[in-house]
Formats: C-alpha cells, structure tokens, sequence
C-alpha cells in the first residue's frame, strides 16, 4: 500500500462515482446553512480543501460566496469543472500539504475526513500551518471528521453495499496502530470482476484533535456532534471541530 494512496486516481475513479452520489450531494447543500451559523460567520471568501467534485464549493458559489476549491484529483476536479458551469469557482489541482495563500480566506472547510490521510504526523501539523497562514485574522476552520469515540463502539469488521446496478461493495475496516490509524480494504464486485484497494487514514479522539489544533495556533470554538450543533458524544457519527485564528 503507498503511503499516498489519495494521490492515485485510479482510486477516485472507480469509487468516486459511489462515494459521491446525488443524495450526497443534496445532503452537503442542506448542510451547509447550519455549519455556517455553526461557525459563527458569514464569509466573503472561502476555501474547500479537499474539495472533491464540489459538494459544498457548488452551493456554497452558488450562494454568492468566493470560492477556491483544491484538491489532488484530476477525475474529481473535471467532475467540478463540468458541475459548475458559468459559477466563479477558482479550481486548482494541488496537495494541501503545499497549498498556502496568506492572510486569502474568511473560512477553510475540510469535510468529509479529508483531514488525516497521511501517515507522517509532521504532514498533518504542516497542512494546519498552512491554513492558519491562509485564513485572515478572525477567520474560522471547519473540520468534519469520524472520531475515534465513535469508531470504538460502532465498528464493524466487515459491511456490504449492494448498489441498483448490482455491484457490491465490501468495506473491511480495522483499527490499527495503536487505534491511531483506520485501516481499510474495499473491493468493489461487479459479476466476476473484483476491483480492490487498500488504503488508510488517521483518526483523533475528541482530546487529541483540541490537543492538535491548539499547537497550531489554533482557538477551538468548539466541538460538536452534528453540522447543527448536537453535543458531541460516544454515539456521534461525526465529529465537527470549530477553531478561529
């Protein structure tokens, strides 16, 4: 397994298209007015780090805001070009561990667990300086996440998806290294053909990404359970993490 298996395209090709589906999409738009109220601001300029095919970066430039949107993916970016159409969305195909414009945005969305696949711990805390550079003073980060307290109580060795078409996606996720890291298998199975891919990210208990973000520079706002505001808590499927520079 490379280390930066999200730098293989092949990847998002066979499993974006299930990944990020209409309902998907429908979801982050819904989403996104109580994530913004949740944040406490109403941003001029926004950055979506991670942006894959643009589930928020579409609603959020069709609201009137800035967008820049970054991402690694060719496939995932020409998806986002062809969705935009005359929206004024500044796409770049770039690695957030190098991407910094100093003092641009008003806020920096990573969602989805786009945070975290790298296996150097120095990657991690190089990708948060660079946002810190990259916000104004007052600026806001939104981090989506699936926190470790979840993870412990509700993961499961093994999940089937069966999808309209037929395929079958089998997902075989496990804790690792110390339950820092979620290893995972996918095997996508469609007739006799199987398409595999192993990959890995990090994940932080509640503690340790305040921990985190605080020797960034960061100030935590605040740490929830939902994009709405629930109390983050041991059945919390996500974990929104709130930090102002």
């Amino acid at each position: 397994m490379s280390k930066d298996w999200f730098l293989d395209d092949e990847f998002w090709r066979n499993f974006g298209p299930l990944m990020f589906g209409e309902d998907n999409f429908r979801e982050a738009a819904e989403q996104l007015p109580g994530l913004l109220e949740l944040a406490g601001i109403v941003p001029r300029t926004v950055l979506d780090l991670g942006c894959g095919p643009g589930r928020h970066a579409l609603p959020l430039a069709a609201s009137g805001h800035t967008v820049t949107a970054v991402d690694t993916s060719p496939t995932l970016l020409e998806h986002l070009d062809q969705a935009r159409g005359k929206l004024p969305i500044e796409i770049i195909n770039a690695d957030m561990r190098e991407f910094a414009r100093a003092d641009a945005f008003d806020l920096v969305l990573v969602m989805w667990t786009s945070f975290g696949y790298f296996e150097d711990e120095a990657d991690h805390r190089r990708v948060l300086a660079h946002i810190h550079q990259s916000l104004r003073p007052g600026g806001r980060l939104v981090l989506d996440l699936v926190g470790l307290e979840y993870l412990c109580r509700n993961l499961e060795p093994a999940h089937v998806t069966e999808y309209e078409d037929g395929r079958l996606l089998l997902e075989r996720p496990n804790l690792i290294d110390g339950m820092t890291r979620l290893d995972n298998e996918w095997l996508l199975i469609d007739g006799d053909h199987v398409i595999r891919h192993h990959f890995s990210h990090r994940v932080w208990s509640a503690g340790e990404i305040r921990a985190l973000l605080e020797q960034s520079n960061f100030k935590i706002d605040g740490i929830y359970g939902s994009y709405t505001g629930d109390e983050y808590d041991l059945e919390a499927e996500r974990m929104i993490v709130i930090a102002g520079k």
